[in-house]
Formats: C-alpha cells, structure tokens, sequence
C-alpha cells in the first residue's frame, strides 16, 4: 500500500507545477483582459475649443458630407453611408447631440439627408423622428 501512496504522491508533485501555470495564465489573462479602470463618457470627444460649436463638430464627424446652416433656422445635414448603415442607436444619439448643440443658439430642428432625401429629423415637438421608407412595388387598385 505504500507504493500506492507514495506514487499518487509522486504524481501529484509532478502535477502542481502545471496547476500552478495554468492558475497563474488565467490570472494573469484575467488581468489584462478585465477592462479598463477609465470610462470615457457616452459623448464624443472633440478637439478641445469645439465641442459648443456645431459647424466644427460638424466638420470633424467622418459621417458627415456637408450641412447648411444658413438657410434658416433648421440645421441641415447631409450625411454619408457610414451614418446610414450605423445602428439606430447610435443614429438618434449623434443627431440628438446636434440637436442640443444647434438649438442652444437656434430655434429649429435638426434635418438629416442622405443623397438628397430626408431621413431623420429631430424636432422639440417629436425629438427624434427616423423616416420611414416606403414600400416601392406596392400593387396598385386595379380600377
């Protein structure tokens, strides 16, 4: 029986360093892979001097082509295909942050185009308003 014993125990021995490794991998991948003690905030960070001005935002966002803030009170935007294809989500807040920031120093809304259609709006009546497509090929009465 001490042959038994003592080759458990042997086996055992040669087994702790390999325990030992594994536990200090996943420690150490624990660690590194655990996130980040800095939260950046839910707003994008611009360049320091812009964040309260809305054309160099405007200038700065990759998403957008161009926008018009001289036709009237409304800020216009076109936007890219980067916009479009992003989740709605994320679509509402960028054009909710141009909203807050427009209408800071502006009555009106907030139209976003993409080639030349209008897409969304946000609006102090509706806020955020997507538009929505219609249906093309739709039957039409046959009278």
């Amino acid at each position: 029986m001490n042959e038994r014993t003592g080759g458990s125990f042997s086996l055992r021995v040669r087994r702790r360093p390999a325990l030992l490794l594994i536990a200090l991998g996943a420690m150490l991948c624990t660690y590194a892979c655990g996130g980040d003690s800095h939260h950046t905030g839910a707003a994008a960070n611009y360049p320091t001097g812009i964040s309260e001005d809305i054309e160099q935002q405007l200038k700065y966002d990759a998403r957008v082509e161009s926008f018009d803030t001289s036709s009237s009170e409304d800020l216009i935007v076109n936007v890219n295909e980067t916009w479009v294809h992003s989740p709605p989500g994320m679509q509402e807040r960028s054009v909710g942050q141009w909203y807050n920031t427009w209408h800071s120093n502006h009555n009106g809304s907030v139209i976003v185009q993409y080639d030349g259609n209008k897409i969304a709006s946000w609006t102090s009546q509706d806020g955020y308003k997507p538009e929505t497509k219609s249906k093309t090929g739709e039957s039409q009465s046959e009278g």
